[in-house]
């Protein structure tokens, strides 16, 4: 399968949206944070971190001239917000996602807490439709995010709650660094070391 790689575009907003919605609404965080099968409120989550949280790098995949897949990433410092602005900023963004903000709030204070301190550029999120995973597009989106990390010669980090995607990651040089339970489900904290 041929599989291009190209600029996200706000107007790729919609079709987005809704490819992360479906790879997402079987992720165990996202299961604790809105419930099962919660199709709307990963719509709603995505739609709110595509016009408002993932700044930086991002990219979509094509297949046949059609996105199939998703990848951001950003820089840090500006990958994460302190810890403590968490809460009170995210209150107000996330307040469409009603009774869910406040576990989305703790996952995400969680996170911004462990943020290395070391420069790295964050990966997340990264989705692809989910009739067309396992054929080489989140791999195709994975290589332009390693690409960049050998590029800059910087570290990479992410986050990841599905043990089958460990394994997926550890291919591009990704080591589990922190393993834990949060908001009820095992999450995985993976750093690959910068090309000097």
């Amino acid at each position: 399968m041929n599989v291009a790689v190209e600029d996200y575009r706000d107007k790729d907003l919609e079709r987005v949206q809704s490819i992360l919605a479906a790879a997402f609404v079987t992720s165990p965080l996202h299961i604790a944070a809105f419930g099962a099968e919660r199709l709307d409120q990963n719509r709603l989550f995505f739609r709110i971190g595509l016009r408002n949280m993932f700044t930086g790098n991002a990219r979509v995949a094509l297949v046949d001239g059609e996105i199939r897949g998703y990848v951001h990433f950003n820089e840090s410092p500006y990958c994460l917000p302190a810890p403590e602005e968490v809460p009170q900023a995210m209150a107000t963004l996330l307040k469409p996602l009603g009774a869910a903000t406040p576990k989305v709030i703790a996952w995400f204070a969680r996170w911004c807490r462990l943020d290395p301190d070391a420069p790295h550029v964050h990966l997340g999120p990264i989705g692809v439709a989910p009739e067309h995973q396992g054929q080489g597009v989140g791999s195709a989106l994975m290589e332009r995010y390693v690409e960049y990390l050998e590029q800059n010669r910087i570290a990479g980090y992410l986050e990841t709650d599905k043990a089958v995607n460990v394994r997926f990651y550890e291919k591009f040089g990704f080591k589990v660094c922190l393993e834990e339970e949060l908001i009820g489900t095992p999450v995985w904290y993976m750093w690959r070391e910068a090309n000097s």
